[in-house]
């Protein structure tokens, strides 16, 4: 059984999804901010220099640089919590089935690719200073900085697990198994075209992205119903339909879905706003490499090495005053905010050596099925509902 066929092993009505996106947003995004919140509350002389920090994500609270990345950090530490609440409990599957197809999660898979990426992310790191070192001053001040490291390594982790399987699981496997569904176009187009409507009304109005959410979730729920009666259901069942049907099942969905959903959140850090849209290449990019390594290997150990590794040596070797994460790391950059030749080395040339390397060492073939390939049930769980 492949890695988008274990969704397979729990219950997937469309509700059990919809509730666990709901509790996984609120563990994240609801009870996950509070410690936060609550912190610049206090640092808050009135309700209106409040809405000031929020308005600036809290980043202007005045809190400790390591306390605001701890809470920060708590935030994926919650969701990652109630993701692993509502694959459980839910939609009754084991969350190891969320991280592999494996029998138990392959833990030398992990730390292959943490120590790899990790090795070529501080090589990466000190070739930028050599090539331009009045671009960096030096930044250390011992106390801050081993706490920074300590946070990093304890609970980035958490972060980036949270998302790995978050997209590379959760969404991957849950878009996987909705290919072969005849209502799965109808549905792929109206939410494609709700997620366009929302970006524009939060970008031209500035609506509050809470309560856009809501608002969405609550049509989407309609929807369910309306797409249930009988006008629907010629056209599920036309021959239109069908062709759209089979050229949606495929692996390539998920992938190319989960990739730019993935990219297209981080557009709202400061990076992007600093750098403009071209950072899109690189997040997109990322997505699409993690992606790529999870269907590859049929789990999500080596992305979730990758990916921890990543946001750990970027927390504590080099920060600026305009990345997501401001830390006491080592260096800081002063530079101005410019786009480089570093934000396309990975995409275009590291992410290609790294899948080589991994082909090789993991014996990785048929590259074509495991990317492209159409997705069905597998035999064992037809016939068991059958019977």
């Amino acid at each position: 059984m492949n890695y988008i066929q274990q969704a397979y092993k729990g219950k997937n009505d469309w509700y059990h999804w919809l509730f666990t996106i709901v509790i996984v947003f609120f563990g994240w995004q609801v009870l996950g901010v509070l410690p936060l919140v609550m912190a610049a509350f206090a640092k808050s002389e009135s309700s209106a220099q409040f809405a000031a920090f929020a308005k600036d994500n809290f980043m202007t609270a005045g809190l400790d640089k390591n306390f605001l990345l701890f809470l920060m950090l708590f935030m994926f530490l919650a969701g990652l919590i109630f993701l692993f609440i509502g694959v459980k409990y839910i939609h009754q599957r084991s969350f190891t089935s969320l991280v592999t197809s494996r029998v138990k999660i392959d833990w030398k898979r992990f730390f292959y690719g943490f120590f790899i990426w990790g090795i070529l992310a501080i090589g990466m790191t000190y070739a930028s200073i050599l090539l331009a070192p009045e671009n960096f001053t030096w930044n250390f001040n011992a106390t801050p900085f081993f706490i920074l490291v300590a946070i990093s390594f304890i609970f980035i982790p958490f972060q980036t697990s949270f998302e790995e399987l978050l997209f590379r699981g959760y969404f991957m496997q849950g878009i996987g198994i909705s290919v072969t569904s005849k209502k799965f176009p109808f549905y792929f187009l109206y939410i494609l075209l709700s997620i366009i409507i929302i970006i524009f009304v939060i970008n031209e109005f500035q609506y509050d992205l809470l309560n856009v959410i809501i608002i969405f979730l609550a049509i989407s729920i309609l929807q369910f119903f309306i797409t249930d009666s009988n006008a629907f259901s010629s056209f599920f069942d036309s021959n239109f339909n069908k062709s759209l049907v089979f050229f949606f099942n495929s692996k390539l969905t998920p992938l190319l879905v989960t990739s730019i959903v993935f990219g297209l959140l981080h557009g709202t850090n400061p990076e992007v706003a600093k750098l403009g849209q071209i950072t899109m290449v690189y997040y997109i990019g990322t997505g699409l490499f993690f992606g790529i390594v999870t269907l590859m290997d049929e789990g999500t150990e080596i992305s979730l090495g990758l990916h921890a590794v990543n946001n750990i040596t970027a927390a504590f070797f080099v920060t600026t005053d305009w990345s997501v994460f401001q830390t006491d790391a080592l260096y800081k950059d002063i530079s101005e905010p410019a786009v480089s030749w570093e934000m396309f080395l990975p995409v275009f040339i590291l992410y290609p050596i790294m899948l080589l390397l991994f082909s090789k060492k993991y014996g990785w073939t048929d590259w074509k099925e495991k990317l492209t390939g159409k997705i069905t049930m597998p035999e064992s769980l037809k016939e068991s509902t059958e019977v």
